[in-house]
This record gives C-alpha cells, sequence and structure tokens, in this order.
C-alpha cells in the first residue's frame, strides 16, 4: 500500500510535457535523400514573446528564454542523424537543407514555433511544420524534448 502511494505520488511529480506536431509538410520535387548536409540557424524569438521588461531589469527566467533558440539548435544538432554533415553554419549547396523559421509563443507552460527546411541552391521550401509542446514546467527539459521532435521530423522525411 505505501509502495503504491508513494509511486502514485512520484509519478504526479514527473515532468509532463506533451509534443504535438501541428503540421507535417513535405512539398519538394525532388527526394529529401538527395541532400546530405543540414545547416541549423537558430528560430527566430521576439522578446515580446516572453518579457515586457527591459534588459536591465529581466529576470533569470527571461534570460534563460533569451537562450533558447541557440539551445534548441544544439539539441537539434545533437539528435538528428540521417545527414553526413549537421552544422549551425556553413554555405549552402544544392545538396544542403537548411532549417529557419521562428518561435511564435513562448512562455512557462507553452511553446509554439514555425519551422521551414530550404534548399540550399535555390532558396525554395521543400518542407515545414508547426510544433507545439504543452505543459512546459522546466523549459530545459521542454527545449530537449522539442529539438528530438523536430530532429525526428527532419530524420523521417529524409526517406520521402
Amino acid at each position: 500500500m505505501i509502495v503504491l502511494l508513494l509511486a502514485g505520488l512520484l509519478a504526479g511529480c514527473a515532468a509532463t510535457a506533451t509534443t504535438v506536431m501541428d503540421e507535417e509538410v513535405v512539398t519538394n520535387q525532388k527526394h529529401m535523400s538527395s541532400y546530405n548536409a543540414l545547416i541549423i540557424h537558430d528560430l527566430e524569438l521576439k522578446r515580446e514573446l516572453y518579457t515586457d521588461v527591459p534588459e536591465a531589469r529581466m529576470g533569470k527566467r527571461e534570460r534563460r528564454y533569451a537562450q533558447m533558440p541557440s539551445l534548441l539548435s544544439e539539441h537539434i544538432q545533437r539528435y538528428v542523424k540521417t545527414y553526413q554533415e549537421v552544422s549551425r553554419d556553413g554555405e549552402p549547396s544544392a545538396t544542403t537543407l537548411v532549417l529557419r523559421g521562428r518561435f511564435t509563443r513562448m512562455g512557462r507552460f507553452k511553446m509554439s514555433l514555425e519551422a521551414q527546411l530550404v534548399d540550399g541552391g535555390t532558396g525554395q521550401e521543400v518542407a515545414h511544420f508547426r510544433q507545439t509542446l504543452w505543459d512546459v514546467f522546466d523549459t530545459t527539459e521542454g527545449i530537449d524534448r522539442l529539438g528530438r521532435q523536430i530532429a525526428e521530423f527532419i530524420d523521417r522525411i529524409q526517406y520521402k
């Protein structure tokens, strides 16, 4: 009985973030496997999405939010598996995909973003997605989970 009660309490304390892919679209006319490199740009995050105070008065939470685009790029870079080269800078070519986008919401309980993969040679969009992470209690864990989900999408479409 005590073990069940303790297990229930611990389960209630666990992180409960839920990731939802709102939309995934691949529009490329050629096979995605023709790309062998990925360049990840930090997603744009406007300050008004997470604070309305001047930088001098920002607290720890607001400063962590300001670092989220860079952290997300690092996580995506770490988890993408299907490309020969994955970097955060570099010169795009016809065999390179470029990830770029923006956060549309950033808060304590919800993070949303829109992003696209662009052909490095032509600059044309080849895929896009919208993603939302709900029930975010720990932004660091949330960004890690978001990075994993984005990497899984990028890996999954490689075979389309």
